[in-house]
């Protein structure tokens, strides 16, 4: 999907210049109806470094002190996932409309509470499941929305990592799990495609690898979620995947129904890249061109931004953000006892 942008401006900030931050930082600074006025991180070196390269005006380590600039109109949080609610709920309080990083929260405690703020601002609050806008996902949903497709039955969805991203990408790993981090994209594609609530949810884990490591986090997450509709989906994630593997990310989507069957299976990659240093698998669905990110990431933080400008409401938004902590949650609740959890 390509962005047609909308006539206007919006100061914008980013709180967190990490993995993902660093990416809203970019788009942020390319959008024409954008300005990058702030970054915000821990490590000076990093926002300031960030904020140099990308034209932004002010440098922060803490986020108080962005979130106090009148200047800024909305923001991008780009936290670990048990970090999220104490900043959005300040940042919805300060009058910002916030883009939130997924998941939005790891219990449904802090998802509430981050809901009653955004009531009471009447700002924006968009949870960034940006899978929506890779095409494969995006154009199902238009041929489901079509009746081309027929009612949706059933969906297999299988995402994956390496050890790499528990043990070398991620510092905090042991502090979310897989629900979180690998298994709310997909369940989010899902909900989207049955537009209805989980009812019925079970779930196994098993901890061997990661724990033998000194990582506390289960190795893999087993899920079965029966929806009000009568749509069935199994969800399954580890990040024990060896790193020989030439690529980070195993991914496998499949959608039964009544009236057709989608595929999506990205792997192995089919943009293949060897010099006579090195073989990689090149981005397919994300990338660079001539020096600037193009791709669903980008799409999604521009569909923001948009809103921002427009004033619509965005595709995801802290409702759905609710929602899905519900079903997130007790995944993990259902692994842990061994016991179906009803919503």
């Amino acid at each position: 999907m390509t962005t047609a942008y909308a006539q206007g401006n919006v100061n914008y900030g980013v709180i967190g210049a990490g993995l993902q931050g660093s990416t809203h930082i970019s788009i942020a600074s390319l959008a024409p109806n954008a300005t990058l006025m702030a970054v915000c991180d821990l490590n000076e070196e990093t926002a300031r470094a960030a904020a140099l390269k990308h034209g932004a005006r002010h440098v922060f380590t803490d986020w108080h002190d962005l979130l106090a600039l009148d200047e800024i109109e909305a923001v991008s949080i780009a936290l670990p996932d048990h970090l999220h609610r104490e900043v959005t709920v300040a940042a919805l309080e300060a009058g910002k409309h916030v883009l939130l990083e997924k998941p939005m929260a790891t219990s449904v405690e802090d998802a509430e509470a981050m809901v009653e703020a955004w009531k009471t601002a009447g700002t924006k609050l968009m949870i960034n499941w940006s899978n929506r806008w890779m095409p494969p996902f995006a154009s199902t949903k238009e041929k489901l929305t079509s009746g081309a497709l027929g009612d949706p039955l059933y969906c297999y969805a299988r995402l994956n990592n390496t050890t790499y991203v528990p043990t070398q990408m991620l510092s905090w790993a042991a502090q979310t799990r897989l629900p979180y981090w690998l298994i709310c994209h997909r369940y989010d594609i899902a909900r989207w495609y049955f537009g209805c609530e989980a009812k019925k949810i079970t779930a196994v884990s098993r901890s061997v690898v990661l724990k033998e490591m000194g990582i506390d986090t289960p190795d893999f997450y087993q899920v079965t979620v029966e929806f009000e509709g009568g749509q069935v989906g199994n969800f399954e994630s580890c990040w024990i995947l060896p790193e020989s593997l030439p690529y980070m990310v195993d991914s496998k989507f499949q959608l039964v129904c009544t009236k057709g069957y989608v595929n999506v299976d990205p792997n192995p990659a089919v943009h293949q890249l060897a010099t006579e240093e090195r073989y990689s698998h090149e981005g397919f669905l994300s990338n660079n061109i001539m020096g600037q990110p193009v791709g669903f990431v980008r799409c999604a933080i521009e569909h923001f931004i948009n809103c921002c400008v427009t004033g619509s409401e965005p595709m995801i938004t802290g409702d759905d953000g609710l929602q899905i902590t519900r079903a997130l949650v007790a995944m993990v609740e259902a692994a842990e006892t061994g016991e179906a959890v009803y919503l």
